[in-house]
């Protein structure tokens, strides 16, 4: 992006922090921040920052609206060569790791106002996952049975139950820090699922994979994040999963636990997006 004279970026996501350093490592750049969940507050704490440390906003223009109601007025009828973020978005803290796919649609929205050759960063995101041994947090989410000759089964929905279901009934996959989860062990390696490749608009996606167990033990269920990739050469990964303390993985718990053994034991994982 360096190489061209005057490049016009958007930052797509609730990030503070990326339209201060676009800025900064190209001075000649044009940034608009989107700030879809911050608005006012994001302007604000994006103005306190910049005044704290010298830093000019005057190549800064926060927007304050939707991706679906921009057009090429608001961006001073220049066409957009980097569209960026972490993705972060105010509110995910608590929801699934593919929920901060957001980016990809925020970036389908944005496509009538791309340049040809556009750099898409993150270019994209990777669904991956492991088998893991969670028995601490599999009985903190069995469900619900006889509790003192009361049925209580009818709140294992609300409460997401997902350990001891009865019949082939499958419980959610629930955001968890695994890290947090009590005893916990890798079963396999770490499998890829899908790939979502943001240069191109958003659309459906599937996936499937067999793995292989490389430890004896009993599996709980898999732990699932996807990591982002920012250059097309693959070089520059951020991840998500287990090992990292600062985001939340999904967790699928199986109905029933199941033992395995290391080379003798296989399953068939697929989705569907």
């Amino acid at each position: 992006m360096s190489e061209r004279s005057s490049p016009t970026c958007i930052v797509a996501d609730d990030s503070v922090f990326l339209a201060l350093i676009v800025s900064s490592l190209l001075p000649s750049s044009k940034v608009f921040t989107m700030f879809p969940s911050l608005r006012d507050r994001g302007f604000n704490y994006l103005q306190a920052v910049a005044d704290a440390n010298n830093l000019s906003m005057d190549r800064i223009k926060v927007i304050g609206r939707k991706s679906s109601s921009l057009t090429m007025n608001d961006l001073n009828h220049e066409k957009v060569n980097l569209i960026v973020g972490e993705p972060f978005y105010l509110g995910s803290e608590g929801m699934l790791p593919w929920q901060n796919l957001r980016f990809w649609n925020e970036r389908t929205l944005l496509d009538p106002l791309l340049s040809e050759g556009a750099f898409i960063m993150p270019c994209k995101g990777i669904l991956r996952f492991c088998a893991m041994s969670l028995p601490d947090l599999w009985k903190s989410r069995c469900g619900l049975k006889d509790v003192e000759g009361f049925d209580h089964s009818v709140v294992n929905d609300t409460l997401g139950a997902c350990g001891d279901l009865p019949g082939e009934q499958q419980g959610p996959c629930l955001p968890y820090y695994v890290w947090q989860c009590g005893y916990t062990k890798k079963l396999s390696e770490v499998y890829s699922l899908i790939d979502f490749n943001f240069s191109e608009p958003i659309h459906s996606c599937f996936g499937e994979t067999k793995i292989e167990f490389a430890h004896d033990g009993t599996c709980h269920g898999f732990a699932i994040w996807i990591d982002w990739v920012l250059d097309k050469e693959n070089s520059i990964v951020i991840s998500t999963g287990p090992e990292s303390r600062y985001w939340k993985q999904g967790v699928q718990l199986l109905s029933r636990p199941v033992q395995v053994n290391r080379g003798n034991s296989v399953m068939h994982v697929d989705h569907v997006f």
